[in-house]
């Protein structure tokens, strides 16, 4: 548990004074709120002080941790768009012969920027899994998070490792790059989620009240595994529109998506459809399952009906304007942020005091 705020210590002092002092009873609560202000200035208050700073400290850490591995994600879509995985050659974690590469190609500078701010965002996830084991007490919901988050990063290196280390960059259409390509996204989401529910959980929301294998948990993993499978079917169709481009919207369908067209290619048709359908069935569940929530919850769910909503104009958008670059981004983008708010309407959710059935409570 986390220790008592400072306002939390007063408000129990001036309990104590009138219990132990009975002629204190009528004093004003004015009065003794003062002098219990002075009396924790000097004792009870400073660690409560010392720990709601370090909480705070913790809180913007973890935040800003989020936000970058977004930018960095990002990144990575301007060196797959750019056909610039290849710009340090099929070397990691030295691009080329050197850690930092003489002469640099436009190409290079891409690659060898990604793979910097990368340290960077591991240097920030370190920051959030030191924090957690300063702040929070020992078998806190918080530490774990910030565990999950650590461990989810070496697994992202590793498969961007392998990404280039065997030659599944460029124009490369084999089976293993069709393969890795949905499993960087899929391990993409779950390293945003548990950085997502760590800087949530560390910056003083409950922790789940309802059981993840409860109905309310059941119906957010499905959104959960919906959303995953968008995102993998929307990195394919973003691999296919970079070493396929299309010259026009309806034009040389067959060759799309006829027999002898690449399979990469054909996949295309599949994300469109899956997007639609299981953007209005993650939609459905955050507006029924937020009903008889609390007001956060509610707000959270509406939040995401309405990126489901602006994700698919910007999807249409990226079709009919033949996927330039910049739509390519925020399409990612506001995937990735589709993605952290419905996470974090999970974990409010999750912890919402409000109608939660017996059935769905945490055994403690």
């Amino acid at each position: 548990m986390m220790a008592p705020t400072v306002r939390t210590i007063r408000t129990r002092m001036i309990f104590f004074m009138k219990e132990w002092y009975p002629s204190r009873a009528a004093t004003p609560r004015s009065t003794l709120w003062a002098r219990s202000h002075r009396w924790c200035r000097r004792y009870a208050c400073r660690m409560a002080v010392l720990t709601e700073r370090r909480s705070q400290i913790f809180s913007i850490v973890a935040w800003s941790t989020l936000a970058f591995n977004m930018i960095v994600i990002l990144g990575g879509t301007i060196v797959r768009a750019t056909g610039s995985g290849d710009g340090c050659g099929a070397s990691w974690p030295k691009c080329g012969d050197q850690f930092i590469p003489p002469n640099p190609t436009i190409e290079t500078i891409i690659e060898f920027s990604h793979r910097v701010t990368s340290v960077l965002a591991g240097v920030g996830v370190a920051a959030v899994v030191l924090l957690a084991f300063w702040v929070f007490p020992k078998g806190h919901i918080v530490r774990r998070a910030a565990v999950v988050s650590g461990f989810v990063l070496v697994i992202e290196a590793l498969l961007g490792a392998a990404l280039v280390l065997y030659g599944w960059v460029d124009a490369d259409v084999s089976m293993g790059r069709l393969i890795v390509v949905p499993l960087h996204l899929t391990n993409t989401f779950f390293l945003l989620g548990s950085l997502a529910v760590t800087a949530w959980w560390g910056s003083d929301n409950p922790p789940p009240k309802r059981a993840i294998g409860g109905t309310t948990g059941r119906w957010l993993l499905a959104g959960a595994v919906v959303l995953i499978i968008l995102g993998a079917t929307g990195a394919l169709n973003a691999l296919a529109d970079t070493i396929f481009p299309a010259d026009s919207v309806a034009g040389n369908l067959a060759d799309k998506f006829g027999p002898t067209a690449p399979t990469l290619s054909r996949l295309r048709i599949i994300h469109p459809v899956v997007a639609v359908i299981g953007g209005m069935f993650v939609a459905w569940i955050a507006t029924g399952r937020s009903r008889s929530a609390s007001l956060l919850s509610q707000r959270a769910a509406a939040f995401v009906t309405i990126v489901v909503l602006s994700q698919m104009f910007i999807g249409m958008a990226n079709i009919f304007f033949l996927t330039p670059l910049v739509l390519q981004v925020i399409h990612l983008m506001v995937a990735d942020l589709l993605w952290i708010a419905y996470v974090i309407f999970g974990a409010s959710l999750l912890g919402d005091p409000i109608g939660v059935d017996d059935r769905d409570r945490v055994s403690v």
